[in-house]
């Protein structure tokens, strides 16, 4: 798809500096910008064939550059098909203008649910970042690194259910793509991002996006962000809104050295999973956290019994 499109080729270059076009790819209306960062400018818009909505990123090359890293964003998310994931369902080149198409998602972030609504309960954060770890779990398994993990690039679909988007700080740790971050360089969001990341991001590893669960988790359920500088622990006077059963699994995710973090996204899960398990319990609801690692093996998909069985449970 990407190559019939035109991405067969791919240099980090500005966003549209003209402003956008009207229309991409002889189909996409382009309306109001609802997002902008390092990689490029995402607009809302309306297929005018069949009226559906989107949203479209786009970037604008120059000269003889192309977009490099965008290009590999829009690869990178167009192949790992995952239900925790925004897919990439349409990409090309319109002369220097690159886009592509991603489902819009009317709920908006994590960041935004939060903002309207207030902090989250225990048992439902531990839901909510269940899923995310789901779809962190396809990024690691696929060699990639996603080095941006926020509330802000967790979006919330029809179903209430979480999906990572934004791939366009992504690490290829296999190689592979025409572009490396350079050694000793700063990326990332600053209150989200690990400590070894502020300072080398070219050499992070997944347990980089484990820290930035773990900071993802605290702002779902105190509604603050973490400390900037590193200090969130058992000082940490906003650690006293969370819940006690809470508080060492947000302390290991964000711990300052990466050996003393989880080391992978099942082990990550498996803690999640028990720990929503003993929060079910003090709460009279058994069910909670049952059947969430079943999910997770199954590469988070659900059959029709596991649906019911949420439905009839809550779960």
């Amino acid at each position: 798809m990407l190559e019939r499109r035109g991405l067969s080729h791919v240099s980090n270059v500005a966003s549209v500096a003209s402003g956008p076009p009207e229309i991409v790819g002889d189909r996409y209306l382009l309306g109001k910008s609802v997002g902008a960062g390092s990689s490029g400018t995402v607009y809302l818009a309306r297929d005018r064939h069949s009226g559906d909505r989107y949203a479209v990123k786009i970037r604008e090359a120059h000269g003889r550059e192309q977009p490099v890293r965008f290009i590999a964003e829009a690869r990178d998310m167009a192949r790992l098909r995952h239900p925790r994931l925004v897919p990439v369902v349409d990409a090309g080149n319109d002369g220097d203008l690159y886009w592509f198409v991603m489902p819009f998602f009317v709920n908006g972030s994590l960041r935004d649910r939060v903002r309207r609504t207030g902090p989250l309960s225990s048992a439902e954060g531990l839901k909510t970042i269940f899923c995310v770890i789901e779809g962190l779990d396809a990024i690691h398994k696929a060699g990639l690194v996603h080095r941006d993990v926020k509330p802000h690039n967790v979006l919330v679909d029809d179903d209430d259910v979480p999906v990572i988007t934004d791939f366009g700080l992504v690490r290829h740790v296999n190689g592979g793509v025409p572009y490396r971050t350079r050694t000793d360089q700063s990326m990332g969001t600053p209150n989200y991002r690990a400590p070894e990341q502020a300072v080398d991001a070219a050499n992070v590893d997944h347990r980089a996006d484990i820290y930035g669960l773990g900071a993802t988790l605290y702002f779902l359920v105190t509604g603050r962000r973490p400390g900037f500088l590193y200090m969130v622990d058992e000082s940490d006077a906003t650690m006293e809104r969370v819940d006690p059963l809470l508080r060492p699994f947000i302390l290991r995710c964000m711990a300052y050295e990466a050996d003393e973090r989880f080391q992978n996204a099942r082990q990550t899960a498996e803690e999640v999973a028990s720990v929503a398990q003993r929060i079910g319990r003090q709460q009279g609801r058994p069910d909670l956290g049952s059947g969430w690692m079943h999910r997770f093996d199954r590469g988070g998909g659900r059959s029709l019994w596991d649906r019911f069985v949420a439905w009839i449970t809550g779960a």
